[in-house]
């Protein structure tokens, strides 16, 4: 076996899910039959349970939302125990009166291990979501939107400093006329093209390519990171992502990853 951990989360799904659909099953049927038994036929029997059931799911599902935001959602606990409270109630009471303290230990199981089942399939659900995430955070960071995650990785190039001059040019000689002495005009004109010289050449130099530094968090920004871990820590029990930091501090991935390191794991 190349994963026993996997394999074991595999089947412990599966096993949730089989007690989940056995619980909601027995419960919803019970109910159906306190249905049939107080007005309701046909249709209406079968459909009657799911007004409370479904608060059940509904609650959990935006548990699981509000969790993968970071965030907690009260409203969402509210309609999950009006449910699991509801059905609960519903079954035992529906037992009737005169009934055997057994009869009705019997009635309150499939509601209860229902509520709990679910509750533990929502969380197995949550966690593999949650590794996807962060998964994909790692493999695609988010593009920069702002000017801090752009100069993060972008490279300044200074161009050169010195730029050659163009080369002097030489002035044409003027045309030799004939002179009572050409020794002396000719040791004129050699000494005057001596003079001038083109001016040296700079060497250019290469481009300098330098990577652009980032500075640390400083004291302010390092405050506000503890503040959304501590956050994250009381919703979710886990520390704030990357992404968290990234769109609360409005900063670029690799600073969030330095800041991250610098916080505490747990509460």
């Amino acid at each position: 076996m190349k994963n026993p951990t996997a394999a074991l989360a595999a089947g412990a799904a599966l096993v949730t899910i089989a007690l989940t659909a056995a619980a909601f099953w027995l419960s919803y049927e019970h109910l159906h039959d306190i249905a049939s038994t107080n007005g309701l036929d046909g249709a209406r029997a079968w459909a009657w349970p799911a007004t409370v059931d479904l608060f059940i799911i509904a609650g959990e599902l935006l548990v699981l939302r509000a969790s993968l935001r970071g965030a907690v959602d009260w409203w969402a606990y509210a309609l999950a125990a009006v449910g699991s409270g509801g059905s609960i109630a519903l079954n035992v009471f529906g037992v009737g009166d005169g009934a055997q303290p057994m009869e009705y230990v019997v009635a309150a199981v499939p509601p209860s291990a229902a509520l709990i089942a679910f509750g533990a399939l929502m969380r197995q659900v949550h966690e593999a979501l949650h590794r996807i995430q962060a998964a994909a955070d790692t493999v695609q960071p988010p593009a920069a939107d702002d000017f801090e995650r752009a100069a993060e990785q972008a490279v300044e190039v200074a161009e050169p400093t010195a730029h050659p001059a163009p080369a002097a040019a030489i002035p044409p000689q003027p045309t030799a006329q004939p002179e009572p002495n050409a020794a002396a005009s000719t040791a004129a004109h050699t000494l005057d093209a001596a003079d001038v010289q083109p001016d040296p050449q700079p060497t250019a130099t290469a481009p300098v390519v330098r990577q652009m530094t980032t500075p640390d968090a400083d004291a302010q920004l390092l405050e506000d990171a503890r503040k959304l871990n501590a956050a994250a820590l009381a919703e979710t029990g886990r520390p704030a992502s990357l992404r968290r930091l990234q769109d609360g501090l409005r900063i670029g991935q690799r600073r969030a990853q330095r800041i991250q390191a610098q916080l505490p794991r747990s509460a």
